[in-house]
């Protein structure tokens, strides 16, 4: 099963680029963005960056892995803004169900 915090350090470090930037930016240590990396490539059985000294490339499965986390982050923020319309239309109506 894909972790979600391994998701969003994946998703940080192809947006930052740079291991150091995704640890100060998720506070956490280089060596946990890079195990959350290598618990996701082997979780998903295939390499998702290639690395060049400080900077990466995504790999092909990379590529299909941030497109995914991209959608799924489209899909929360989707989430959140509905569920706080649906809040906010609930409380006029428990408002008036107090007053009477």
């Amino acid at each position: 099963m894909l972790n979600t915090q391994h998701l969003i350090t994946f998703r940080t470090l192809v947006e930052t680029g740079s291991f150091t930037q995704t640890a100060r930016k998720l506070g956490l240590t280089q060596p946990a963005v890079s195990q959350h990396i290598q618990k996701l490539e082997k979780g998903l059985g295939e390499p998702l960056l290639i690395r060049h000294g400080r900077s990466t490339e995504l790999t092909e499965a990379g590529k299909v892995l941030y497109k995914h986390v991209q959608d799924l982050g489209n899909c929360y923020e989707k989430f959140v803004h509905h569920w706080q319309s649906h809040i906010a239309e609930k409380k006029p109506e428990e408002h008036s169900r107090k007053s009477a």
